[in-house]
């Protein structure tokens, strides 16, 4: 069977995988300056000719990479999906100790990308070997920039990556789950994140003469508790959001009052409704608390990803396929929403889409995504690529468009 065929192929390739890992990890390149990676991406691609892909595109929006498949029907109703893997790594300084750390020290790939792209490479390969047999097309995105906002992502659709495009899989590698366990939540699964910044202004002087300033840290102070009343009096509480201030910077002398404070945080929410209602009252009560210590503002509120929303049919069809034990190093587990934010959810937002999260705990002790020790276990590629290759088969064999 095509299936068993593919899985013999990235049998032999599970070594090759881990190489091209280790090569990305030790080489990374922060979002939108991934100029090398996505040369090595390219040139992966350049070797087969024509009559193996139909097409190679590079660069797709600022430099993604884009490959199609054509696979051997000439029904006009054969489906076409997208799989897509990120590339970018994080301003991060490794401490892994690892023989294949960054070679770039101000540069880490702290949170799985070099695994996605290794094993969304291999994956390609053995499609392309079997795509006389392949009864759909498959289209491979690389993205650049998922770290950072506004992402890859939707320059990508605006130059046209999904332009025929039935339906779009992806996933992440997720450190601190069991190697093996396939998380899949049908419907709201990440959240949306909106940034902003503020800067209030009062009248700074001598910290014995209050009553000659216009105090910016009482006001600022006084906006970010009254801010978090937004959520507790607001939003609906059968919905999750959160508004986090990261940053109160009143810089100055101890016995000064400064002129301006600066606030920087994001909001996470999971659905268009909240994120407004968030918007309004944010903006309101900003508003209404500087005119009442009589001080001014600066504000920028820049709605970043969207929530990520799995299609529920894809989301079924791909639990389906785990159950079916197609893959046996493979199982089901639970899956709650996640905080998180994912720019994947561009492509849902034009497409049928699923984002599904991959075990990959390495042994010994576990630290976290984005952590300059951070580490994940390689013996899990393989099965992911699998269910890559699987997926596609049954999608365009058994799913109903």
């Amino acid at each position: 069977m095509l299936k068993e065929k593919l899985y013999d192929m990235l049998d032999s390739k599970s070594r090759e995988m881990i190489e091209i890992r280790r090569y990305l990890h030790q080489n990374p390149e922060p979002s939108f300056k991934e100029f090398k990676t996505a040369e090595y991406i390219r040139k992966f691609y350049e070797k087969y000719g024509e009559k193996e892909i139909e097409w190679l595109r590079y660069p797709v929006g600022l430099h993604g990479i884009a490959v199609k498949i054509k696979g051997n029907s000439e029904d006009k109703s054969k489906k076409t999906l997208a799989i897509r893997a990120d590339f970018d790594a994080l301003i991060i300084k490794e401490e892994t100790g690892f023989s294949y750390k960054s070679v770039n020290p101000e540069f880490m790939h702290a949170c799985g990308h070099d695994a996605h792209t290794a094993i969304l490479l291999m994956t390609a390969d053995a499609l392309i070997k079997v795509k006389n047999e392949l009864p759909g097309d498959v289209v491979i995105i690389h993205q650049y920039a998922e770290e950072t906002p506004p992402g890859g992502a939707k320059t990508m659709i605006e130059d046209g990556v999904l332009d025929g495009v039935d339906a779009i899989i992806g996933g992440h590698v997720w450190a601190s789950s069991e190697t093996g366990t396939v998380a899949i939540r049908p419907g709201m699964t990440m959240a949306g994140r909106t940034y902003f910044k503020v800067i209030i202004t009062g009248r700074g002087g001598h910290g014995s003469q209050p009553n000659k300033c216009v105090d910016p840290i009482l006001a600022a102070s006084n906006f970010v508790v009254a801010a978090q009343s937004i959520i507790s009096r607001n939003v609906d509480p059968l919905e999750s959001a959160v508004v986090t201030f990261g940053r109160f910077e009143g810089l100055g002398s101890f016995n000064v009052i400064p002129n301006t404070v600066t606030l920087e945080g994001d909001v996470r929410n999971f659905s268009d409704r909240t994120r407004d209602l968030i918007e309004k009252r944010f903006k309101e009560i900003l508003a209404g608390v500087t005119a009442a210590y009589g001080c001014t503002f600066e504000l920028v509120y820049d709605h970043d990803y969207p929530p990520v929303i799995n299609d529920e049919k894809l989301s079924e069809f791909g639990k389906s396929f785990i159950e079916s034990n197609s893959i046996p190093g493979l199982k089901l587990c639970p899956c709650e929403m996640a905080m998180g934010s994912e720019d994947f959810s561009y492509y849902q937002r034009k497409i049928p889409g699923l984002y599904v999260f991959f075990g990959a705990k390495p042994e010994g002790e576990f630290f976290p995504h984005h952590h300059p020790k951070f580490n994940i276990d390689e013996n899990s590629f393989l099965n992911i690529a699998k269910f890559f290759a699987g997926f596609a088969v049954d999608f365009f064999e058994k799913y109903d468009l």
